[in-house]
């Protein structure tokens, strides 16, 4: 199963096995997979392996871990596919005659998770976690990670809360944010997510992640974001063509 002699990296194997327990059904549906205990054991791995590897899956929207409890397989959930103007939020807020003002919590430089590096090429990335308002009301706590050699002059700019990143990137760097894949599903606040938005630990919120591209097909950001569960709906046009 772990394979030392090639390149792969552990953590990816070890997701790999446990993808391939799941889609088989050999790990069912709310099924409880092993203790990281008992997983380092299995597979002659560490526990930062271990944790890395769940950490994958949960990204990925296939496990939930609940403290002292573990990690459990989450139920299937039917694919909706929409799509939607890749507007900045501010513009489409103000379209909807809301106001939208930010505060900046962190901008620095980090070295990116595993996840984030592949998603953005660059293992190190531009970090942003702000918190936005609608008319004055907490609305939602957003994460960008974008590349560190694309974007560095990020850091030195001190605009965020008056100024969209995406229209940053326009004006500064000449890059157009053009396509990207966002997955929206309904997921649980963190301590920390939780204490922003003012819930408790645990409390359902909307979680969105998506990776964008700009106009040469290159990645410009991963983003996350946790929405407010009383202050977020979403409205779907629907259309339908003649065969």
């Amino acid at each position: 199963m772990i394979d030392r002699t090639t390149p792969v990296p552990l953590y990816f194997q070890l997701a790999q096995h446990l993808r391939s327990e799941i889609a088989s059904g050999a790990i069912a549906s709310g099924g409880k997979l092993p203790s990281e205990h008992e997983l380092c054991a299995e597979h002659g791995v560490s526990r930062s392996v271990v944790r890395q590897a769940l950490q994958s899956l949960a990204l990925d929207g296939l496990i939930e871990t609940e403290r002292g409890r573990g990690a459990f397989v989450r139920e299937k959930k039917v694919p909706i596919v929409l799509q939607q103007r890749l507007d900045p939020l501010q513009e489409g807020m103000a379209k909807a005659g809301f106001t939208l003002t930010t505060k900046v919590l962190r901008q620095e430089q980090i070295a990116a998770p595993a996840h984030v590096a592949k998603a953005i090429g660059d293992p190190r990335a531009v970090f942003l976690e702000r918190v936005r308002y609608v008319d004055g009301q907490l609305l939602l706590v957003v994460r960008n990670y974008l590349p560190y050699r694309r974007f560095s002059a990020l850091l030195d700019f001190d605009g965020l809360e008056t100024k969209s990143l995406y229209v940053w990137l326009d004006e500064a760097c000449g890059v157009i944010a053009s396509t990207g894949r966002r997955t929206i599903e309904i997921g649980r606040a963190d301590s920390h997510i939780a204490s922003i938005l003012k819930l408790k630990r645990g409390d359902r919120v909307l979680f969105n992640r998506e990776t964008t591209f700009d106009q040469d097909g290159k990645a410009v950001e991963y983003y996350e974001s946790w929405h407010h569960p009383d202050r977020t709906r979403l409205s779907i046009d629907l259309y339908r063509q003649k065969s």
